[in-house]
């Protein structure tokens, strides 16, 4: 078989559902786990609840009332009445970009509503942390979170609960940022401007916070970035995260940079040797500022010529283009670039958060697809803040979706209630494919409880109504971050319910989701986290 030839067989192969390479991890002979007593909510067709589930080589055999006298040789465990849920899917992260931070990255600023907690999480992680290495806080926060607050640590207060370490703090991609006392000295040795607070200035510029990310960036070894994911990883476990569809990042300087020559590196190795924790589903992005028709040197081009689309295993699988292909989405190079991924039978994801980018955006797509059928590829546009009926109902037509994240959960600005977006109970009553996500962790929090909070509530981080006439329900927003995300990767007859026969990916909940009150849906996390047969992360008592 000739290499274009298998190549596009493989690509048929993604297209009908199927993976190239069964994950040899997975497919281990490994001890059955019957979990019982539990309150099961599989998101079957029937919505059904189950008080018990068996899993044995990485796989739902039996879903139901089973009993332990049934099963000797299982591994019994006793959830006393929890929740459990399918592993949740988060459709759209730049995950691999984060298991890069420098230092020790600390995602429990996350849960923080005051100084006064998060000056306690740094002194709980730095009691962890050796003495002189760096802590780092970056993205996924925002100081409107400390409510009543709303402003950044001071040099003072950090010293004071981590005087041993070098600790670092940056907002987002750009900064500001804030330091202390030594962080402060190592930056002012790399020329780096830092104020008598602790503040680093917002910017670009050789004395500001992207410079200073790059001082912290640039002492990273490959020990701290295989140590870095694999803590990115567990706190993802911690959450009930099992599956990821991962966004890349961009060309710019700063915090959002993913230079993807060398950035995939750790992760492929990890994966290499069974490491990891979550399931990846790659997306390939590129800033191109023109594309030819395949056979020129921009990046789309070279990775649809040199790259398969489908190529992996469960663990990992390249799954589209996105969430940006060229610099100039609007214009020709993004006409371009759709009609290449159209002939070459790749799916594709595109950022499109105005009213004025949907309308570019379902224009492409519409004329890629006649160059070459879309219809079964599962295109989609991401973000859609205030995305129309009319442009839902030509992506149905295509055969593409949507995928949705929680922007305005931090509310920065001034955002019109009826504005903020996405229209989630719009969208999902049209019956458009849609997946739930966090576009985290330089703008938003990773952790996928703040987004169904967001969707179930309508509420910002303070509490006030933002999206409040497009709530949608609870079983709903589950859906939306386990089936529906699954969906864009061509993963929902394997992942996303609790199934027979499908991979045993599962999360035992902290509380019940279905009838915690609202505001308390943030606090959820999960006691058990089982990935393909394998329990990644526990919290319940031996």
């Amino acid at each position: 078989m000739s290499v274009l030839t298998a190549s596009r067989f493989i690509r048929l192969l993604w297209c009908m559902g199927f993976s190239l390479v069964s994950t040899l991890l997975w497919a281990q002979e490994n001890q059955s786990i019957l979990l019982v007593n539990g309150n099961i909510v599989t998101l079957d067709s029937s919505e059904s609840v189950a008080s018990s589930v068996l899993i044995e080589n990485g796989r739902f055999v039996s879903v139901g009332d089973i009993s332990p006298a049934t099963m000797p040789e299982a591994q019994v465990i006793d959830l006393n009445g929890r929740t459990v849920v399918p592993g949740l899917v988060d459709s759209h992260m730049h995950f691999v970009r984060g298991t890069l931070r420098p230092g020790h990255d600390m995602r429990t600023v996350e849960s923080t509503r005051s100084i006064a907690e998060l000056l306690e999480a740094i002194a709980a992680k730095s009691g962890g942390v050796p003495n002189g290495e760096l802590i780092s806080i970056v993205g996924g926060w925002d100081p409107v979170q400390f409510i009543g607050e709303n402003r950044f640590p001071t040099l003072a207060e950090l010293d004071n609960v981590a005087p041993d370490h070098p600790f670092y703090m940056h907002l987002r991609a750009n900064g500001p940022a804030v330091t202390n006392s030594k962080g402060k000295a190592l930056l002012e040795d790399e020329g780096i401007t830092v104020g008598t607070d602790g503040m680093i200035a917002m910017g670009r510029g050789p004395g500001n916070a992207i410079a200073a990310w790059d001082v912290f960036k640039a002492g990273q070894t490959e020990a701290d970035r295989r140590r870095s994911a694999a803590e990115f990883m567990s706190h993802a476990n911690s959450l009930g995260l099992t599956t990821i569809i991962d966004a890349a990042g961009t060309n710019r300087p700063g915090a959002q940079l993913f230079e993807s020559d060398k950035d995939y590196k750790t992760i492929y190795q990890l994966w290499r040797e069974n490491q990891t924790s979550v399931r990846l589903r790659l997306m390939y992005m590129s800033w191109d500022d023109n594309v030819g028709d395949g056979s020129g040197d921009s990046e789309i081009e070279q990775r649809v010529r040199n790259s398969v689309m489908g190529l992996g295993d469960d663990m990992l699988r390249v799954v589209a283009l996105g969430e940006h292909t060229v610099s100039d989405n609007k214009g020709a190079p993004f006409v371009a670039a759709t009609a290449l991924a159209a002939r070459n039978g790749w799916s594709l994801q595109q950022h499109s958060s105005t009213p004025e980018d949907n309308l570019a955006h379902i224009a492409a797509f519409e004329q890629a697809n006649e160059v070459a059928s879309i219809e079964d590829l599962r295109w989609s546009l991401t973000h859609v803040h205030q995305i129309t009926p009319d442009v839902i109902s030509r992506l149905q037509a295509l055969g593409a979706g949507v995928t949705v994240q929680d922007h305005r959960y931090f509310n920065r600005g001034n955002v019109d209630s009826e504005l903020a977006g996405p229209p989630l109970r719009m969208l999902l009553d049209t019956g458009i494919p849609v997946g739930a996500g966090t576009d985290s962790t330089n703008a938003q929090p990773m952790g996928p409880w703040y987004s169904i909070y967001y969707m179930v509530s309508g509420k910002n981080v303070v509490g006030n109504p933002v999206n409040a006439s497009q709530k949608i329900s609870r079983m709903e927003a589950l859906r939306l971050y386990t089936l529906g995300s699954a969906w864009f990767s061509r993963d929902e007859e394997a992942i996303g319910s609790i199934e027979v026969g499908k991979l045993a990916d599962l999360a035992v909940l902290s509380d019940n989701y279905f009838e915690v009150p609202e505001d308390e849906i943030i606090d959820l996390s999960s006691v058990l986290t089982i990935l393909g047969g394998q329990i990644v992360h526990s919290e319940l008592d031996e």
